[in-house]
């Protein structure tokens, strides 16, 4: 064996198939809620909102499209002061400063 290399203990096995287990468990599943974030570039209460929207994927199946309301002079029209806005369907979130708690809230009432 070369000095740089390690050998692994014999409880590597056993450590990698509690670490896949909990992956297993942690993973969600279902079928993904589709939520469109409305934004535009330069905004950083719209990051935020994606952050957070990446935090709650790591808990329930989500599906995020970004929308660049800038793109579309509609959709900066409809939008374009109340950014970020979430939507699922038909429903609407306009999610400037909200906390994390109350975005899983709404997420939970729009399944």
């Amino acid at each position: 064996m070369s000095p740089g290399c390690r050998r692994t203990g014999k409880g590597t096995r056993g450590n990698l198939r509690r670490g896949l287990a909990l992956v297993r468990k942690r993973t969600p599943r279902g079928p993904a809620l589709r939520v469109v974030l409305y934004e535009k570039p330069g905004c950083g209460l719209c990051d935020e909102t994606y952050r957070a929207l990446t935090r709650i994927r790591m808990d329930r199946t989500l599906e995020i499209e970004r929308v660049n309301v800038e793109g579309d002079p509609a959709l900066f029209t409809r939008y374009a002061i109340r950014i970020p806005v979430l939507s699922i369907g038909d429903r609407e979130l306009d999610a400037a400063g909200l906390e994390e708690a109350a975005v899983r809230r709404w997420l939970r009432e729009c399944k």
